[in-house]
């Protein structure tokens, strides 16, 4: 069984109300526990965002934009780092393509070292899916 993790949600908004949604979940509408956030949208531009999830203890996610393609296509290689336990790295691709009137975001995530920590963060993609809300906010930066 691969340890990749492949995820798809449809959402009622144009590609690009759910990709800026995406990118203001980590900018100027994002969530508490989202401790920081800084990125230089651009490839090859560094994306440095800090976690801290309610009862678990921080972490880092430090990532490098290898595609930039408003609003249909968003890549980085990502490198977790975490207090306690051996970090690792993956590879992320996030594709919003129209469907109907909607956008049908579909997640690639290659790379974890075993499935319990892809089942972990199929767990948080979940959850920061559940508060995208495409349309509900400006559009705006993660930085």
């Amino acid at each position: 069984m691969s340890n990749d993790l492949i995820m798809e949600r449809t959402y009622p908004a144009p590609p690009r109300a759910v990709y800026d949604a995406f990118l203001g979940m980590y900018g100027e509408n994002r969530q508490d526990w989202i401790v920081e956030s800084r990125l230089d949208l651009r490839p090859g531009g560094s994306w440095r965002v800090v976690f801290h999830p309610p009862g678990l203890e921080a972490f880092t996610e430090n990532r490098v934009l290898s595609a930039v393609e408003p609003p249909h296509r968003l890549a980085y290689s990502m490198t977790a780092l975490f207090p306690r336990q051996p970090g690792f790295s993956t590879e992320v691709e996030l594709t919003f393509a129209p469907e109907g009137a909607g956008t049908r975001l579909i997640l690639t995530q290659r790379g974890f070292p075993d499935a319990a920590t892809r089942d972990e963060f199929a767990g948080g993609w979940s959850g920061v899916w559940d508060m995208l809300t495409p349309g509900e906010h400006e559009a705006g930066s993660a930085g």
